[in-house]
């Protein structure tokens, strides 16, 4: 019989001792600066134009319309000055490393659309 009481009395100790020690999963949802934000989201957009018109230069060269991707080369590099400057203002507002960010959303809404 002591020996029944003793390891109950173990077992519900530790028990609660483990219930103690993992607490209550609290959800803290961190709202984010507006301006990160649409930073955020004009990044992405900048992103997506530049990826487009790489895929449409590879198509003009192919075709061999050089004026075409020589018009596609020159809004690249626009968006690439805009992906920098989107970039440096992400930084400055305490965004870690926002191209890499911003890939990741991309890709998380390409694979949500796809289903």
């Amino acid at each position: 019989m002591k020996k029944t009481v003793f390891l109950l009395a173990s077992g519900l100790f530790f028990t609660v001792a483990a219930m103690a020690q993992t607490g209550t999963t609290s959800s803290t949802t961190t709202t984010q600066n507006p301006a990160v934000k649409s930073g955020m989201k004009d990044m992405r957009h900048d992103i997506r134009d530049e990826r487009k018109d790489k895929r449409q230069r590879a198509e003009a060269i192919e075709n061999g319309n050089k004026a075409r991707a020589k018009k596609l080369t020159k809004d690249i590099h626009s968006d690439q000055k805009d992906i920098n400057k989107d970039k440096n203002q992400l930084q400055s507002e305490g965004v870690k490393h926002p191209i890499k960010r911003a890939d990741r959303q991309i890709h998380r809404q390409n694979m949500a659309h796809k289903g």
